[in-house]
């Protein structure tokens, strides 16, 4: 289930709450630190953590790059005719 909450009705739903100061501190507390920790995070990114992320659809491929592009390679087929499919339902 998908749900699209906007940051005022998340702030309107914490004011009906009655917190009491101490609660409300507590919670922005929360927040800012996770804030912080997600900051420090993307800062602190590797390169090798972002190309992985960038290109994570083999990241859990057993095969090594050698064998990826011999593969790749060896799946092209030259001087084959493609038979187009047409896209409506009527046969000719």
């Amino acid at each position: 289930m998908k749900a699209t909450i906007s940051l005022d009705g998340i702030l309107a739903f914490l004011k009906s709450l009655s917190l009491s100061a101490s609660n409300k501190e507590w919670l922005a507390e929360k927040l800012i630190e996770e804030a912080r920790k997600e900051k420090k995070t993307a800062q602190t990114e590797s390169y090798e953590d972002f190309i992985n992320r960038m290109c994570g659809a083999w990241r859990d491929d057993p095969r090594s790059t050698e064998q990826i592009i011999a593969d790749i390679r060896g799946s092209r087929q030259f001087d084959v005719t493609r038979h187009i499919m047409p896209l409506t339902d009527e046969k000719e």
